[in-house]
Parts: C-alpha cells; sequence; structure tokens
C-alpha cells in the first residue's frame, strides 16, 4: 500500500485482520507497517502509539455496533427489541471476536471521544428500558444488568466455557435473554398497578 492511500480507518481495519491472525496482544506497529507494506514511522501519522490506535479502535467498533443495533432495532418495540438487542451484540461480538475485548474498555482510557461513542449504545438501551414505563433507577438497575449479562455471555464462551453438549451455547443464550426480558415485563407490569 503507497502511504498516501493509507487512512486510519484502513490502519483500523489491518489492525483488527491481524488481531483475528495473531492475537491481539501480538499485535505491534511492526507488525501491521510489514502487513500494510510501509515503514512503522509512518504509522505515527495517523496514531500517535499502539494505545492511541487502540482507542481509535474501540471507537470504530462502538460506531460499528451503534449501526449495526441500530438497523436491527428497525420497527421493533419492548419485548422484541430488548431480544433483538442482546441477540445483536452477541452477533457483532462474535464477527469482532478479536477485538472484542477493546469494547470495555471506556473507563481504562479516559478518551471523551471513546466515551461519547460507547454512551450512545448504553442510550439506546435505556430507550428501550424506559419504554416499558420504567422508573429512571430501575432502568439504570435493568441496563447494568443486561450489559452485564451479554458482557458475562460473550466473554465467558469466548474463553470457552458453555461447551456441555447438552445444551447448545446459541441455544442457552437465548433462553437466557428470554427469561430476562420477562423478568423486566413483570416488574413493569407491577409497577402499573
Amino acid at each position: 500500500m503507497k502511504r498516501r492511500d493509507l487512512t486510519p480507518e484502513k490502519i483500523i481495519l489491518s489492525y483488527i485482520a491481524l488481531a483475528e491472525k495473531m492475537g491481539l496482544a501480538q499485535v505491534t506497529f511492526p507488525r501491521l507497517a510489514e502487513a500494510l507494506g510501509i515503514k512503522p514511522p509512518s504509522l505515527y501519522n495517523h496514531f500517535k502509539n499502539l494505545t492511541d490506535l487502540k482507542v481509535h479502535t474501540a471507537i470504530f467498533l462502538h460506531e460499528k455496533l451503534h449501526e449495526y443495533l441500530t438497523t436491527q432495532l428497525m420497527g421493533k418495540t419492548k419485548e422484541a427489541a430488548l431480544l433483538t438487542y442482546g441477540e445483536s451484540y452477541r452477533t457483532f461480538a462474535l464477527k469482532y471476536q478479536a477485538v472484542y475485548e477493546l469494547l470495555n474498555t471506556i473507563p481504562s482510557f479516559n478518551n471523551d471521544a471513546l466515551l461519547l461513542a460507547g454512551r450512545k449504545n448504553t442510550v439506546l438501551l435505556s430507550q428501550l428500558l424506559f419504554s416499558f414505563g420504567l422508573s429512571e433507577e430501575e432502568v439504570l438497575m435493568e441496563s447494568r444488568g443486561f450489559r452485564s449479562l451479554l458482557h458475562g455471555y460473550v466473554s465467558l464462551s469466548q474463553l470457552g466455557y458453555f461447551q456441555n453438549a447438552m445444551l447448545d451455547a446459541d441455544e442457552s443464550f437465548v433462553e437466557v435473554l428470554v427469561q430476562f426480558v420477562e423478568t423486566i415485563e413483570k416488574k413493569a407490569e407491577n409497577s402499573h398497578h
């Protein structure tokens, strides 16, 4: 690749592809430069260092996730929307498995743009939860529970758990999701009486 054809997005996509090949922890600037067919110093025209690249990859992932969720949620409300959010999150996490951990680095990077990108997806979830007629505190509580469920399930699956032949990981994910959504429905019904 010619240096002038290099864009931050091309570097990010190459970074993700390399992480899929060798594992995220193994990717260095020299290895990335080699994969792009450029000299390592050229990367510094776009990113300060590897941490900066990680932050921008995380922003890229959050923006892609937001696009994907928004598309998948079109025309869906309440229970159907929550189930779709959960299933779409997991599909996305599987697609970007090699760099998935970057989606959950917001507090440690202390970066405003990243914070903003991540918050969009949390806001999306909160809006769905508010549609059930829950109070602000309940929404916060359910949002934390739901995000923990999704992240926990995805992370444990990636670490190699949930291998029991009796219950396939996909089926159990949907089942756990459905049960969670049902508890929210009950809570919403009870707070209306």
